[in-house]
């Protein structure tokens, strides 16, 4: 049944494919081949919104689809609107016709290329992003798409990144019971940082039954009122040499947000504390090691930068929080070619019936009990 079943999930959206998922018997089939129709039925689903927005594209008279649809013209309208997506960006439209990616991570793209005026700098991007969207969560499609559009035009890039600045505030919504919402929009440095600082204060108080988003909450009253203590924190960005140099305009990367334009790398760079940390082509460091088991700060900081301060376990976006010994030691040595890092989640699973092997350039191959297989690169600034 597996060679079926690995023959099925290559299978593209089909009549054939319908009728099987509309005709199998989901109580009679093992947890392995649920996976494969769930893979199916997600590839059936995005193939059929591609029809969808190709027919919408197609009829010109919004109140006759709005009629036969029952939705209000105006939700018409703003489909009709974004259908222009299949001429704007094919090759994406393609992996969703193919069913390789789903209806939000095209949307993901389109969002981010919808700035770009030059056809062949979008043209330019769809290409790119084509290449790697099936392989991406829609978190991780959403950072490269940012990245791959800053270096297409940053001059683009910069310019809204200025002009969303402006944009900065404090918004207060009432909510039932007693509650009410705080919102505020601040540039990713800033807001970051702040996070990090209640985060930090968080795990500071004593020991209840609070929940850490209660703590970070009750953090933020204390130390806007006053009452709290004085800590500092810290954000890390990776800057390409070349960026810092002013030679590129390539996106520094920030961890736990993504992509961030230039100028503000350099200018982070500029008024804040900063470190050297070469990473080769590979990023990779044989030479760091240490015959103890906890790594030295040195190699924590290189396998979080290598890593982009993710969980490296597959669609994870979760900061890292553990380092794991791929070989347990002391049979595996504590070196940054053997150490990756992993939210406390995936770094607890990886230790039950999941098993992951790390190449020496930092790939990591998962394979799960249904024995299947995945793999994650490293990051890509």
């Amino acid at each position: 049944m597996k060679e079926i079943t690995r023959e099925l999930e290559s299978m593209e959206p089909s009549g054939v494919m319908m009728d099987l998922l509309l005709g199998v018997d989901v109580e009679s089939l093992t947890d392995d081949q649920k996976l494969t129709l769930l893979i199916l039925t997600r590839k059936a689903m995005a193939a059929l919104h591609y029809v969808e927005l190709s027919l919408v594209h197609g009829i010109e008279d919004t109140a006759e689809i709005a009629m036969a649809v029952r939705e209000p013209e105006q939700s018409v309208v703003r489909q009709k609107e974004y259908s222009d997506v299949l001429d704007r960006l094919p090759q994406c439209a393609e992996l969703l016709r193919r069913g390789e990616i789903d209806p939000r991570r095209l949307k993901t793209v389109d969002d981010r290329v919808v700035h770009l005026t030059d056809p062949e700098l979008v043209a330019q991007v769809d290409e790119a992003l084509a290449e790697v969207a099936p392989e991406l969560t829609r978190t991780q499609l959403a950072r490269r798409a940012t990245k791959a559009v800053a270096e297409a035009d940053p001059l683009g890039y910069d310019q809204r990144r200025l002009k969303a600045r402006e944009d900065r505030r404090v918004e207060f919504t009432p909510l039932p019971d007693g509650m009410a919402q705080l919102s505020i929009i601040l540039p990713a440095i800033d807001a970051r940082q702040a996070y990090d600082l209640l985060t930090q204060d968080a795990r500071a108080l004593a020991k209840d039954d609070r929940t850490t988003d209660q703590k970070r909450a009750d953090a933020f009253l204390d130390r806007f009122l006053g009452y709290g203590v004085d800590r500092k924190v810290q954000v890390h960005v990776t800057i390409p040499v070349e960026t810092l140099m002013g030679l590129t305009e390539d996106p520094g990367l920030l961890d736990g947000y993504g992509p961030i334009a230039a100028d503000s790398a350099r200018e982070l760079a500029m008024h804040g504390p900063w470190r050297g940390l070469l990473l080769d082509n590979r990023r990779h460091a044989d030479s760091m090691t240490t015959h103890k088991y906890r790594a030295d700060a040195p190699t924590r900081e290189f396998i979080k930068v290598r890593d982009g301060g993710t969980c490296t376990a597959p669609g994870c976006t979760t900061p890292i929080q553990e380092l794991d010994h791929t070989v347990p030691w002391p049979v595996g040595k504590t070196t940054a070619t053997q150490l990756k890092g992993y939210c406390a989640h995936h770094h607890h699973l990886k230790h039950r019936d999941y098993t992951a092997t790390l190449d020496p350039d930092g790939t990591l191959h998962w394979h799960t009990p249904q024995g299947r297989h995945y793999t994650t690169h490293p990051h890509q600034y």
